[in-house]
């Protein structure tokens, strides 16, 4: 029953007032007894103009039909006091006017409501496939008016700039803030209507991470009327990371084979000199200032012989002796032999290892001269003791990660982009060969070696290693 009224509460509520109003019609007697008929006769518009606004044209005509019929007894049975024939008929026709009129207005406004309800429809499809296109764009796209203010994001764009939807109607200037030469560079391509592409730029994410964005601007028009542009941001980091390792490698590569015929070449005199010193020494016996300085010439010779024995492993290391083995238990090898050399540096080991250790095939004995290396580092970085933390992580069985943090003194950030180079050294002693040499051995694995760091913040080394077969066979 609830329901039944519900869906036709319009159509009872026009019934109850045609019945309330025929009543009043016909039985209402004014003050000096006679009927009052000629007044409440004109209260039957009301439930034609309602039925004509919620039925237009038909409402319009079928109700004034209902109503003539219930007050056709006026004319053709002479029911009720007072009647007159000619006025009722027009009090008919006036009812069919009313609702033809009205019901020909609502008709025409509901198929105005009708257009305008489509064109809107229109307007939020094309709305959604203009949005669905720009959110499939793997691009960041940000798009602006003439005022520099954000009208529209896309996720590739949240997900570069590390944005959300909260800066929707905020100045551009807001997403790029440490970046002037971005700001400039969109301001002159909106105000000369200039295409503006490719432009690299470096900006600074979260906790002053550096990132490479390549940015292009499109200026945004409509009937030759500026009203904007659509900017695209490209996040390279990866991509200029890798253009650099691949030109660092090709300068190792060069300069390996250049360092073998140097290192051939040195070689020769040094073992002449060492041994004319030999024979100096045998002849001289008496002499002792020329025995001291005999001394010191040996001394150096066999300094120049190992930094030429330390070049000769960087261009041409040994090939690999594979082996599988837990990533766990070579550093655990490595931190005995290191124990006494850590221990005396006042150096506190925090070793967190994976619990299910993968076996991985590597080459041994050159995986620990890479560890032990960066250990060394570490320890070196620590000069009035700290902690060193060493972790190792099986990523989905792809990779092993082995992560080694210290709380040292950090690293610069002008030489960090260095840090690998052959003879690159911010030490007063030693050749710079020493991380060349990891890098070398981690490469031959198959594997990536990155390091972060901050002067006064110690230094973290990461290094991915297959989890797979490691190295192939190609040396």
């Amino acid at each position: 029953m609830k329901s039944f009224i519900r869906r036709f509460a319009y159509e009872i509520i026009i019934f109850i007032l045609m019945t309330a109003v025929s009543i009043i019609h016909f039985y209402a007697i004014d003050f000096s007894g006679k009927p009052f008929h000629n007044f409440y006769r004109l209260l039957y518009t009301i439930p034609i103009l309602l039925a004509a606004f919620k039925y237009g044209f038909k409402g319009g005509v079928i109700t004034p039909i209902i109503t003539g019929l219930i007050y056709s007894p006026h004319i053709l049975l002479s029911t009720g006091i007072g009647s007159q024939t000619y006025n009722e008929l027009l009090d008919i026709t006036l009812f069919f006017v009313v609702g033809i009129i009205t019901g020909t207005l609502v008709e025409k406004r509901n198929i105005r409501l009708m257009k305008l309800e489509n064109q809107l429809k229109q307007y939020v499809l094309l709305e959604e496939y203009t949005n669905g296109i720009i959110e499939s764009i793997k691009l960041g796209v940000i798009v602006v008016n003439n005022d520099m203010l954000i009208t529209i994001i896309n996720q590739g764009a949240k997900e570069v700039l590390n944005i959300n939807e909260d800066y929707l109607g905020k100045d551009l200037h807001e997403v790029f803030i440490c970046c002037d030469r971005i700001k400039e560079k969109i301001k002159t391509a909106i105000h000369q209507n200039h295409i503006i592409e490719n432009n690299e730029f470096v900006v600074k994410k979260e906790e002053e991470k550096e990132l490479n964005i390549k940015v292009s601007v499109f200026p945004l028009t409509f009937q030759d009327i500026s009203k904007g542009a659509v900017i695209t941001v490209d996040d390279i980091t990866e991509m200029k990371k890798l253009q650099y390792h691949i030109q660092r490698n090709d300068k190792l590569a060069a300069l390996g084979e250049l360092s073998t015929g140097v290192a051939h070449e040195i070689r020769n005199p040094l073992a002449i000199i060492k041994a004319v010193g030999q024979t100096m020494k045998s002849e001289i016996q008496d002499n002792k200032e020329a025995l001291k300085e005999l001394e010191i010439i040996d001394e150096e010779v066999e300094r120049a012989n190992k930094i030429v024995t330390t070049l000769m492993k960087f261009a041409k290391p040994n090939k690999n002796i594979m082996e599988y083995c837990m990533i766990n238990n070579v550093i655990d090898d490595i931190l005995m032999i290191m124990n006494k050399y850590i221990v005396q540096n006042e150096v506190s080991i925090v070793f967190n290892r994976m619990a299910d250790s993968q076996e991985i095939k590597v080459d041994k004995e050159l995986l620990k001269q890479a560890f032990m290396n960066i250990i060394f580092n570490g320890v070196d970085a620590m000069a009035r003791g700290g902690i060193l933390k060493i972790a190792t992580e099986n990523l989905e069985n792809k990779w092993i990660k082995i992560r080694f943090e210290d709380t040292g003194m950090g690293i610069e950030e002008k030489h960090l982009e260095k840090i690998f180079n052959p003879f690159f050294t911010t030490k007063d002693e030693g050749t710079g060969l020493g991380l060349s040499i990891v890098h070398r051995i981690i490469e031959d694995h198959n594997g990536l070696i990155n390091v972060s760091s901050k002067a006064g913040q110690g230094t973290i080394f990461e290094i991915l290693l297959p989890a797979g077969e490691g190295v192939g066979s190609n040396r």
